[in-house]
Protein backbone atom coordinates (compact mmCIF):
# COMPACT_ATOMS: atom_id res chain seq x y z
CA UNK A 1 0.00 0.00 0.00
CA UNK A 2 1.60 3.55 -1.39
CA UNK A 3 2.11 5.71 1.73
CA UNK A 4 -0.88 9.03 1.29
CA UNK A 5 1.22 12.05 -0.38
CA UNK A 6 1.41 15.39 2.14
CA UNK A 7 -1.29 17.17 1.07
CA UNK A 8 -3.58 13.86 2.15
CA UNK A 9 -1.99 13.51 5.68
CA UNK A 10 -2.64 16.98 5.94
CA UNK A 11 -6.09 16.69 5.65
CA UNK A 12 -6.53 13.56 7.42
CA UNK A 13 -4.55 15.46 10.21
CA UNK A 14 -6.76 18.39 9.77
CA UNK A 15 -9.78 16.38 9.94
CA UNK A 16 -8.76 14.54 13.03
CA UNK A 17 -7.31 17.71 15.04
CA UNK A 18 -9.69 20.44 14.29
CA UNK A 19 -13.33 19.33 13.89
CA UNK A 20 -14.48 20.23 17.04
CA UNK A 21 -12.11 23.49 16.56
CA UNK A 22 -13.20 24.25 13.23
CA UNK A 23 -17.20 24.54 15.10
CA UNK A 24 -15.65 26.78 17.87
CA UNK A 25 -13.98 28.95 15.42
CA UNK A 26 -17.22 30.06 13.10
CA UNK A 27 -18.87 30.45 16.24
CA UNK A 28 -16.28 33.00 17.24
CA UNK A 29 -16.10 34.37 13.86
CA UNK A 30 -20.05 34.93 14.67
CA UNK A 31 -19.57 36.71 17.51
CA UNK A 32 -16.88 38.39 16.74
CA UNK A 33 -18.96 39.94 13.59
CA UNK A 34 -21.83 41.02 16.64
CA UNK A 35 -19.08 42.68 18.30
CA UNK A 36 -18.14 44.81 15.43
CA UNK A 37 -21.51 45.45 14.68
CA UNK A 38 -22.73 46.81 17.84
CA UNK A 39 -19.47 48.71 19.25
CA UNK A 40 -18.23 50.06 16.10
CA UNK A 41 -14.45 49.73 16.83
CA UNK A 42 -11.89 47.93 14.90
CA UNK A 43 -11.86 44.10 15.75
CA UNK A 44 -10.15 43.39 19.06
CA UNK A 45 -10.73 39.48 19.30
CA UNK A 46 -8.47 37.75 16.73
CA UNK A 47 -7.62 33.88 16.61
CA UNK A 48 -5.23 32.80 14.17
CA UNK A 49 -5.26 29.64 12.07
CA UNK A 50 -1.38 29.11 13.15
CA UNK A 51 -2.30 29.60 17.03
CA UNK A 52 -5.18 27.24 16.57
CA UNK A 53 -3.18 24.61 14.83
CA UNK A 54 -0.37 24.93 17.53
CA UNK A 55 -3.02 24.22 20.44
CA UNK A 56 -4.47 21.84 18.72
CA UNK A 57 -0.98 19.78 18.01
CA UNK A 58 -0.45 20.37 21.66
CA UNK A 59 -3.94 18.90 22.97
CA UNK A 60 -3.23 16.16 20.66
CA UNK A 61 0.44 15.55 21.74
CA UNK A 62 -1.24 14.88 25.33
CA UNK A 63 -5.04 13.18 24.70
CA UNK A 64 -4.29 11.22 21.75
CA UNK A 65 -0.71 10.78 21.22
CA UNK A 66 -1.18 7.41 19.65
CA UNK A 67 -3.72 8.69 16.87
CA UNK A 68 -1.41 11.75 16.25
CA UNK A 69 1.34 9.22 15.60
CA UNK A 70 -0.42 7.04 13.14
CA UNK A 71 -1.51 10.09 11.04
CA UNK A 72 1.71 11.65 11.09
CA UNK A 73 3.54 8.32 10.31
CA UNK A 74 3.37 8.45 6.45
CA UNK A 75 4.27 12.17 6.12
CA UNK A 76 6.88 11.94 8.07
CA UNK A 77 8.26 8.56 6.33
CA UNK A 78 7.94 10.01 3.05
CA UNK A 79 9.52 13.31 3.94
CA UNK A 80 12.94 11.32 5.15
CA UNK A 81 12.82 9.05 1.72
CA UNK A 82 12.43 12.33 0.04
CA UNK A 83 15.66 13.91 2.02
CA UNK A 84 17.79 10.75 1.48
CA UNK A 85 17.17 11.29 -2.93
CA UNK A 86 17.52 14.95 -2.67
CA UNK A 87 20.65 15.55 -0.12
CA UNK A 88 22.52 12.63 1.99
CA UNK A 89 24.52 15.58 3.23
CA UNK A 90 21.44 16.87 5.03
CA UNK A 91 20.18 13.56 5.91
CA UNK A 92 23.00 13.33 8.54
CA UNK A 93 21.82 16.12 10.36
CA UNK A 94 18.02 15.74 10.10
CA UNK A 95 18.16 12.39 11.60
CA UNK A 96 19.86 13.15 14.64
CA UNK A 97 17.32 15.35 16.14
CA UNK A 98 14.33 12.44 15.27
CA UNK A 99 15.99 10.11 16.81
CA UNK A 100 17.33 12.13 19.98
CA UNK A 101 13.76 13.59 20.37
CA UNK A 102 12.05 9.85 19.65
CA UNK A 103 14.16 8.12 22.58
CA UNK A 104 13.39 11.54 24.91
CA UNK A 105 9.87 11.51 24.35
CA UNK A 106 9.84 7.47 24.81
CA UNK A 107 11.72 7.12 28.17
CA UNK A 108 12.93 10.50 29.55
CA UNK A 109 10.43 10.86 32.10
CA UNK A 110 10.00 7.29 33.15
CA UNK A 111 13.74 6.90 33.61
CA UNK A 112 14.10 10.06 35.58
CA UNK A 113 11.24 8.65 38.09
CA UNK A 114 13.54 4.95 37.89
CA UNK A 115 16.75 6.73 38.53
CA UNK A 116 15.98 8.43 41.38
CA UNK A 117 14.28 5.12 43.23
CA UNK A 118 17.21 3.44 42.33
CA UNK A 119 19.53 5.90 44.14
CA UNK A 120 17.69 6.31 47.44
CA UNK A 121 17.57 2.27 47.33
CA UNK A 122 21.33 1.56 46.49
CA UNK A 123 22.57 4.07 49.06
CA UNK A 124 20.81 2.26 52.05
CA UNK A 125 22.45 -0.99 50.98
CA UNK A 126 25.45 -2.65 52.70
CA UNK A 127 26.05 -5.66 50.65
CA UNK A 128 28.87 -7.46 48.69
CA UNK A 129 26.59 -6.23 45.40
CA UNK A 130 26.76 -2.70 46.47
CA UNK A 131 30.33 -1.94 47.06
CA UNK A 132 31.01 -3.73 43.63
CA UNK A 133 28.37 -1.74 42.12
CA UNK A 134 29.66 1.52 43.77
CA UNK A 135 33.36 0.57 42.68
CA UNK A 136 32.52 0.02 39.00
CA UNK A 137 29.94 3.56 39.30
CA UNK A 138 33.65 4.72 40.08
CA UNK A 139 35.52 3.25 37.70
CA UNK A 140 33.46 4.34 34.49
CA UNK A 141 32.09 7.59 36.00
CA UNK A 142 28.73 6.52 36.26
CA UNK A 143 26.18 7.30 38.95
CA UNK A 144 25.15 3.99 40.95
CA UNK A 145 21.59 4.06 39.34
CA UNK A 146 23.29 3.84 35.99
CA UNK A 147 25.35 0.75 36.62
CA UNK A 148 22.58 -0.71 38.34
CA UNK A 149 19.85 -0.21 35.15
CA UNK A 150 22.97 -1.32 32.77
CA UNK A 151 23.23 -4.42 34.72
CA UNK A 152 18.85 -5.01 34.96
CA UNK A 153 18.66 -4.19 31.56
CA UNK A 154 21.64 -5.90 29.74
CA UNK A 155 20.43 -9.28 27.49
CA UNK A 156 16.84 -8.14 27.77
CA UNK A 157 15.06 -7.98 24.46
CA UNK A 158 13.09 -5.04 24.35
CA UNK A 159 11.33 -4.98 21.03
CA UNK A 160 11.47 -6.66 17.83
CA UNK A 161 10.89 -5.61 14.58
CA UNK A 162 10.64 -7.53 10.84
CA UNK A 163 10.07 -4.81 8.01
CA UNK A 164 10.29 -4.89 4.66
CA UNK A 165 13.42 -3.48 2.81
CA UNK A 166 13.31 -0.06 0.98
CA UNK A 167 9.26 0.42 1.78
CA UNK A 168 9.98 0.19 5.62
CA UNK A 169 6.44 -1.88 6.18
CA UNK A 170 5.92 -3.74 9.33
CA UNK A 171 5.81 -7.47 8.93
CA UNK A 172 6.30 -8.76 12.72
CA UNK A 173 6.20 -7.23 15.51
CA UNK A 174 7.53 -8.17 18.82
CA UNK A 175 5.72 -8.03 22.03
CA UNK A 176 2.54 -8.49 19.20
CA UNK A 177 -0.11 -6.38 21.65
CA UNK A 178 2.58 -3.55 21.02
CA UNK A 179 1.69 -3.78 17.62
CA UNK A 180 -1.96 -4.19 18.37
CA UNK A 181 -2.04 -0.99 20.58
CA UNK A 182 -0.55 1.06 17.37
CA UNK A 183 2.52 3.03 19.25
CA UNK A 184 5.02 4.46 17.24
CA UNK A 185 6.36 1.01 15.89
CA UNK A 186 5.52 2.27 12.15
CA UNK A 187 6.99 5.48 12.43
CA UNK A 188 10.37 3.67 14.32
CA UNK A 189 10.27 0.98 11.30
CA UNK A 190 10.10 3.19 8.58
CA UNK A 191 13.04 5.60 9.83
CA UNK A 192 14.83 2.54 10.42
CA UNK A 193 13.83 1.19 7.01
CA UNK A 194 15.17 4.90 5.47
CA UNK A 195 18.74 4.57 7.81
CA UNK A 196 19.24 1.42 6.30
CA UNK A 197 19.03 2.12 2.69
CA UNK A 198 20.87 5.71 3.36
CA UNK A 199 24.12 3.94 5.23
CA UNK A 200 23.82 1.01 2.13
CA UNK A 201 23.82 4.45 -0.69
CA UNK A 202 27.30 6.19 1.63
CA UNK A 203 29.27 2.96 2.14
CA UNK A 204 28.63 1.22 -0.80
CA UNK A 205 31.98 1.12 -2.20
CA UNK A 206 32.48 -0.67 0.50
CA UNK A 207 30.03 -3.23 0.32
CA UNK A 208 29.01 -2.17 3.75
CA UNK A 209 25.79 -1.46 5.90
CA UNK A 210 24.31 -0.20 8.93
CA UNK A 211 24.48 -2.79 11.89
CA UNK A 212 23.86 -1.19 14.90
CA UNK A 213 22.64 1.87 16.33
CA UNK A 214 23.06 3.22 19.66
CA UNK A 215 19.86 5.25 21.28
CA UNK A 216 21.85 5.52 25.00
CA UNK A 217 19.21 3.72 26.98
CA UNK A 218 19.99 0.33 24.49
CA UNK A 219 21.37 -1.09 21.94
CA UNK A 220 19.36 -1.86 18.33
CA UNK A 221 21.14 -4.81 16.31
CA UNK A 222 20.54 -4.27 12.89
CA UNK A 223 20.62 -7.29 9.86
CA UNK A 224 19.51 -6.79 6.49
CA UNK A 225 18.85 -9.80 3.11
CA UNK A 226 17.77 -7.76 -0.41
CA UNK A 227 14.03 -8.41 0.80
CA UNK A 228 13.52 -7.89 4.75
CA UNK A 229 15.53 -6.19 8.05
CA UNK A 230 15.60 -7.86 10.74
CA UNK A 231 15.58 -5.72 13.55
CA UNK A 232 16.05 -6.13 18.02
CA UNK A 233 15.86 -3.29 20.51
CA UNK A 234 18.38 -4.75 24.07
CA UNK A 235 18.40 -2.77 26.70
CA UNK A 236 21.89 -2.30 28.38
CA UNK A 237 25.30 -3.34 27.04
CA UNK A 238 26.00 -6.80 25.72
CA UNK A 239 28.88 -8.50 25.89
CA UNK A 240 30.88 -9.67 22.35
CA UNK A 241 30.01 -13.60 23.20
CA UNK A 242 26.59 -12.85 23.18
CA UNK A 243 26.29 -9.89 20.17
CA UNK A 244 27.83 -13.09 17.86
CA UNK A 245 25.35 -15.42 19.49
CA UNK A 246 22.55 -12.92 18.33
CA UNK A 247 24.22 -12.37 15.07
CA UNK A 248 23.86 -15.84 14.32
CA UNK A 249 19.94 -15.23 15.70
CA UNK A 250 19.26 -12.74 13.05
CA UNK A 251 20.61 -14.45 10.32
CA UNK A 252 18.64 -17.27 10.68
CA UNK A 253 15.82 -15.23 11.30
CA UNK A 254 16.54 -14.31 7.80
CA UNK A 255 17.40 -17.53 6.38
CA UNK A 256 13.67 -18.30 7.77
CA UNK A 257 11.82 -15.58 6.04
CA UNK A 258 13.44 -16.53 2.92
CA UNK A 259 11.88 -19.87 2.85
CA UNK A 260 8.73 -19.76 4.50
CA UNK A 261 7.13 -15.74 4.95
CA UNK A 262 4.43 -17.17 6.69
CA UNK A 263 6.69 -19.12 10.04
CA UNK A 264 8.13 -15.17 10.53
CA UNK A 265 4.95 -14.40 12.94
CA UNK A 266 5.71 -12.02 16.15
CA UNK A 267 5.90 -14.65 18.32
CA UNK A 268 8.78 -16.93 16.09
CA UNK A 269 10.38 -13.59 16.03
CA UNK A 270 11.00 -12.74 20.03
CA UNK A 271 10.94 -16.69 20.84
CA UNK A 272 14.48 -17.17 18.79
CA UNK A 273 15.74 -13.68 19.90
CA UNK A 274 15.03 -15.05 23.78
CA UNK A 275 16.09 -18.18 23.26
CA UNK A 276 19.43 -16.74 21.99
CA UNK A 277 19.95 -14.39 25.12
CA UNK A 278 18.64 -17.18 27.70
CA UNK A 279 21.15 -19.52 26.16
CA UNK A 280 23.91 -16.79 26.74
CA UNK A 281 23.32 -16.03 30.25
CA UNK A 282 23.21 -19.75 31.26
CA UNK A 283 27.16 -19.84 30.48
CA UNK A 284 27.98 -16.80 31.89
CA UNK A 285 30.14 -17.38 35.36
CA UNK A 286 30.16 -15.01 38.56
CA UNK A 287 33.30 -16.23 39.69
CA UNK A 288 35.40 -14.02 37.69
CA UNK A 289 33.49 -10.34 38.21
CA UNK A 290 33.67 -11.36 41.97
CA UNK A 291 37.77 -11.97 41.91
CA UNK A 292 37.99 -8.75 40.01
CA UNK A 293 35.51 -6.57 41.95
CA UNK A 294 37.64 -7.98 45.49
CA UNK A 295 40.64 -6.80 43.52
CA UNK A 296 39.53 -3.34 43.07
CA UNK A 297 37.96 -3.35 46.29
CA UNK A 298 41.33 -4.47 47.71
CA UNK A 299 43.33 -1.50 45.79
CA UNK A 300 40.85 0.93 46.44
CA UNK A 301 40.96 -0.01 50.39
CA UNK A 302 44.95 0.25 49.31
CA UNK A 303 44.72 4.27 47.67
CA UNK A 304 42.79 5.14 50.51
CA UNK A 305 44.76 4.49 52.88
CA UNK A 306 47.69 5.80 51.42
CA UNK A 307 46.21 8.92 50.74
CA UNK A 308 45.40 9.24 54.51
CA UNK A 309 48.32 8.43 55.61
CA UNK A 310 50.31 10.92 53.27
CA UNK A 311 47.44 13.41 54.70
CA UNK A 312 48.50 12.85 58.59
CA UNK A 313 51.76 13.20 57.92
CA UNK A 314 51.75 16.03 56.39
CA UNK A 315 49.47 17.89 58.69
CA UNK A 316 52.12 17.09 61.45
CA UNK A 317 54.93 18.49 59.42
CA UNK A 318 53.60 21.16 58.44
CA UNK A 319 52.15 22.22 62.28
CA UNK A 320 55.80 21.73 63.25
CA UNK A 321 56.95 24.18 60.49
CA UNK A 322 54.91 26.68 62.13
CA UNK A 323 55.71 26.12 65.18
CA UNK A 324 59.52 25.99 64.28
CA UNK A 325 59.43 29.16 62.46
CA UNK A 326 58.00 31.09 65.25
CA UNK A 327 61.49 30.80 67.17
CA UNK A 328 63.32 32.07 63.92
CA UNK A 329 61.51 35.41 63.25
CA UNK A 330 64.67 36.74 61.31
CA UNK A 331 63.35 34.13 58.60
CA UNK A 332 59.93 35.52 58.13
CA UNK A 333 61.78 38.40 56.28
CA UNK A 334 62.88 35.78 53.28
CA UNK A 335 60.71 34.18 51.02
CA UNK A 336 61.17 30.21 52.55
CA UNK A 337 58.90 27.55 51.61
CA UNK A 338 58.57 23.64 52.79
CA UNK A 339 58.30 20.67 49.94
CA UNK A 340 57.36 17.47 51.18
CA UNK A 341 57.69 14.62 48.74
CA UNK A 342 55.94 11.79 49.79
CA UNK A 343 56.84 9.38 46.83
CA UNK A 344 60.81 10.23 47.78
CA UNK A 345 60.02 10.31 51.18
CA UNK A 346 61.95 13.70 51.97
CA UNK A 347 61.43 16.69 54.02
CA UNK A 348 62.78 20.04 51.49
CA UNK A 349 63.65 23.70 53.18
CA UNK A 350 64.17 26.17 50.05
CA UNK A 351 64.53 29.40 49.74
CA UNK A 352 66.57 32.79 50.37
CA UNK A 353 68.44 33.51 53.65
CA UNK A 354 70.94 35.62 55.30
CA UNK A 355 73.34 32.57 55.91
CA UNK A 356 73.08 29.06 55.90
CA UNK A 357 73.54 28.32 59.86
CA UNK A 358 69.82 29.40 61.18
CA UNK A 359 68.22 27.50 57.91
CA UNK A 360 69.77 24.66 58.93
CA UNK A 361 68.96 25.03 62.83
CA UNK A 362 64.93 25.14 61.79
CA UNK A 363 65.66 21.80 59.36
CA UNK A 364 66.92 20.34 62.46
CA UNK A 365 63.77 20.66 64.42
CA UNK A 366 61.44 19.42 61.80
CA UNK A 367 63.50 15.70 62.06
CA UNK A 368 61.50 14.41 64.90
CA UNK A 369 57.99 15.49 63.30
CA UNK A 370 58.80 14.44 59.81
CA UNK A 371 59.91 10.27 60.44
CA UNK A 372 60.39 8.32 59.30
CA UNK A 373 60.51 11.04 56.47
CA UNK A 374 64.49 12.69 55.68
CA UNK A 375 64.88 16.26 56.05
CA UNK A 376 66.79 18.93 53.87
CA UNK A 377 67.77 22.59 53.69
CA UNK A 378 68.13 24.02 50.37
CA UNK A 379 68.73 27.87 51.43
CA UNK A 380 70.60 30.11 49.64
CA UNK A 381 72.29 33.01 51.48
CA UNK A 382 72.23 36.62 50.07
CA UNK A 383 73.35 39.87 51.92
CA UNK A 384 71.88 40.89 55.08
CA UNK A 385 68.36 42.81 55.13
CA UNK A 386 70.37 46.14 55.94
CA UNK A 387 72.14 45.96 52.65
CA UNK A 388 69.34 44.83 50.68
CA UNK A 389 67.43 48.04 51.83
CA UNK A 390 70.36 50.27 50.65
CA UNK A 391 70.32 48.38 47.52
CA UNK A 392 66.80 48.87 47.23
CA UNK A 393 67.15 52.39 48.15
CA UNK A 394 70.27 52.84 45.56
CA UNK A 395 68.10 50.94 42.58
CA UNK A 396 64.79 53.66 43.50
CA UNK A 397 67.22 56.46 42.97
CA UNK A 398 69.16 55.20 40.08
CA UNK A 399 65.27 54.86 38.46
CA UNK A 400 64.51 57.98 39.26
CA UNK A 401 67.70 59.79 37.46
CA UNK A 402 66.52 57.41 34.39
CA UNK A 403 63.15 58.66 34.42
CA UNK A 404 64.20 62.39 34.81
CA UNK A 405 67.07 61.70 32.18
CA UNK A 406 63.71 60.41 29.86
CA UNK A 407 61.93 63.68 30.27
CA UNK A 408 64.70 65.96 29.85
CA UNK A 409 65.18 64.29 26.41
CA UNK A 410 61.31 64.60 25.50
CA UNK A 411 61.84 67.85 26.05
CA UNK A 412 61.16 70.46 23.05
CA UNK A 413 64.77 71.87 22.72
CA UNK A 414 66.18 68.47 23.40
CA UNK A 415 64.66 66.98 20.47
CA UNK A 416 65.56 70.39 18.57
CA UNK A 417 69.63 69.89 19.36
CA UNK A 418 69.19 66.32 18.33
CA UNK A 419 67.60 67.19 15.08
CA UNK A 420 70.20 69.93 14.17
CA UNK A 421 73.17 67.47 14.73
CA UNK A 422 71.87 65.41 12.28
CA UNK A 423 70.08 67.02 9.30
CA UNK A 424 71.44 69.22 6.70
CA UNK A 425 70.35 70.85 3.01
CA UNK A 426 72.40 69.21 0.28
CA UNK A 427 72.68 71.55 -2.90
CA UNK A 428 73.47 70.76 -6.45
CA UNK A 429 76.08 72.23 -8.58
CA UNK A 430 73.46 74.10 -9.91
CA UNK A 431 71.92 75.84 -6.34
CA UNK A 432 68.93 72.82 -6.94
CA UNK A 433 67.64 71.24 -4.03
CA UNK A 434 69.83 67.72 -4.67
CA UNK A 435 66.83 65.77 -2.86
CA UNK A 436 63.45 68.04 -2.89
CA UNK A 437 61.52 65.27 -1.09
CA UNK A 438 63.89 65.18 1.98
CA UNK A 439 64.63 68.78 2.47
CA UNK A 440 61.35 69.62 2.34
CA UNK A 441 60.25 66.71 4.92
CA UNK A 442 63.08 67.73 7.03
CA UNK A 443 62.52 71.68 6.84
CA UNK A 444 58.94 71.05 7.72
CA UNK A 445 59.92 68.99 10.91
CA UNK A 446 62.95 71.47 11.78
CA UNK A 447 59.96 74.52 11.94
CA UNK A 448 57.83 72.04 14.16
CA UNK A 449 60.24 71.99 16.40
CA UNK A 450 61.33 75.78 16.72
CA UNK A 451 57.60 76.62 17.40
CA UNK A 452 57.61 74.05 20.37
CA UNK A 453 60.63 75.63 21.86
CA UNK A 454 60.77 78.58 21.35
CA UNK A 455 64.53 78.57 20.69
CA UNK A 456 66.71 80.25 17.80
CA UNK A 457 68.79 78.08 15.67
CA UNK A 458 71.71 79.34 13.15
CA UNK A 459 71.42 78.62 9.27
CA UNK A 460 74.73 78.07 8.06
CA UNK A 461 75.58 78.30 4.42
CA UNK A 462 78.70 76.35 3.11
CA UNK A 463 80.36 75.94 -0.68
CA UNK A 464 82.82 73.78 -2.21
CA UNK A 465 86.28 74.38 -3.03
CA UNK A 466 85.79 74.78 -6.40
CA UNK A 467 85.43 78.59 -8.10
CA UNK A 468 86.85 82.12 -6.66
CA UNK A 469 86.82 82.69 -3.15
CA UNK A 470 84.65 85.91 -3.48
CA UNK A 471 81.89 83.32 -5.76
CA UNK A 472 81.81 80.77 -2.82
CA UNK A 473 80.89 83.13 0.08
CA UNK A 474 78.30 84.57 -2.30
CA UNK A 475 76.41 81.54 -2.91
CA UNK A 476 77.28 80.15 0.14
CA UNK A 477 74.69 83.22 1.92
CA UNK A 478 72.25 82.84 -0.88
CA UNK A 479 72.09 79.43 -0.10
CA UNK A 480 71.28 80.22 3.54
CA UNK A 481 69.02 82.95 2.85
CA UNK A 482 67.26 80.90 0.86
CA UNK A 483 66.65 77.83 3.61
CA UNK A 484 65.60 80.69 6.13
CA UNK A 485 63.05 81.94 3.58
CA UNK A 486 61.56 78.51 3.45
CA UNK A 487 61.50 78.54 7.65
CA UNK A 488 59.89 81.37 7.51
CA UNK A 489 56.96 80.03 5.00
CA UNK A 490 56.50 77.58 7.92
CA UNK A 491 55.72 79.96 10.09
CA UNK A 492 59.15 80.16 12.25
CA UNK A 493 59.81 83.68 13.27
CA UNK A 494 62.41 85.90 11.55
CA UNK A 495 64.34 87.14 14.66
CA UNK A 496 64.79 83.35 15.69
CA UNK A 497 66.69 82.53 12.70
CA UNK A 498 70.47 83.85 12.65
CA UNK A 499 72.04 84.11 8.90
CA UNK A 500 75.70 82.21 8.73
CA UNK A 501 77.62 81.68 5.52
CA UNK A 502 81.28 79.83 5.76
CA UNK A 503 81.91 79.60 2.34
CA UNK A 504 84.36 76.90 2.07
CA UNK A 505 85.51 76.28 5.58
CA UNK A 506 84.74 72.97 7.45
CA UNK A 507 84.54 71.03 3.63
CA UNK A 508 83.14 67.46 4.36
CA UNK A 509 83.44 65.78 0.65
CA UNK A 510 86.63 65.69 -1.47
CA UNK A 511 85.44 67.83 -4.91
CA UNK A 512 87.07 65.47 -7.09
CA UNK A 513 85.31 62.83 -5.32
CA UNK A 514 82.42 64.74 -5.90
CA UNK A 515 81.08 64.42 -2.57
CA UNK A 516 78.80 67.26 -1.07
CA UNK A 517 80.27 70.16 0.89
CA UNK A 518 77.39 72.31 -0.58
CA UNK A 519 75.18 72.74 2.03
CA UNK A 520 73.15 74.59 4.69
CA UNK A 521 73.56 73.09 8.05
CA UNK A 522 72.06 74.27 11.49
CA UNK A 523 73.83 74.93 15.23
CA UNK A 524 72.09 75.51 18.31
CA UNK A 525 73.05 79.09 19.80
CA UNK A 526 74.56 79.83 23.03
CA UNK A 527 73.19 81.14 25.54
CA UNK A 528 71.69 84.88 25.72
CA UNK A 529 72.75 84.69 21.78
CA UNK A 530 69.18 85.57 20.80
CA UNK A 531 67.40 88.56 22.93
CA UNK A 532 64.10 86.86 24.24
Amino acid sequence: MSAPSGIEAFEKVKSLLLGETVRRLDETDARLDRIDARVGDEEKFAISSGDVMVEAFKRAEHKRPRDLTAALAPSVVSIVRAEIRSSKDMMIEALYPIMGRLVTVTVASAFRDLVESLNARIEALISANSWRMRLRALLTGRSMAEVALAEAEAGRLKRALLLERGSGRLLAIWPAEEGEEGGNADLQSGLIAAITEFAANVYAYRGGELRMLDIGSGIVFLRASPRVIVAGEFGGQLSRRMERRLDDTFLSIVERHEADEASCTSTALGDMLNEALAAEKSRRSKAPLMIFSAALAFLGAWLAWDSMLHGWRERRIREAYVVAMAGHPALGKYPLRLEIDHQAEIVVLRGLAADETEPRTLAAELIEAAEPYRVASDVTAVAPVAQMEALRDALGEAHAALQRLKAEQEEPRAKLRRFTDSFAVFFTELDTFLDPAAAAAGLDELASLLKASGEGVRVVGYADEVGTTGRNRFVSRKRAERVIAMLVERGVARNRLALVWRSTYNPIGDPNAELHSRRVSFEMPFAGEFAK
